[in-house]
């Protein structure tokens, strides 16, 4: 009849063990470590000049509105 991994009614239940809490926590503070690195990134050139023609496109626009 139906069983709980039947793919027809999309509520596949998938049981796994919980991680032990001291790898939770390495992965924990391996992730902030790569979110620190990656935002303290410098903004590439090509972005920058994106920003200051947005920006000099968004005064211009509103020069006439006032």
């Amino acid at each position: 009849m139906g069983t709980s991994s039947d793919p027809k009614r999309g509520d596949s239940v998938t049981t796994h063990a919980p991680l032990p809490v001291e790898l939770q926590g390495q992965i924990g503070q391996r992730l902030r470590e790569a979110y620190i690195e990656l935002i303290n990134e410098p903004v590439p050139d090509r972005f920058v000049v994106l920003l200051q023609q947005l920006k000099q496109q968004e005064d211009n626009g509103q020069g006439g509105k006032s």
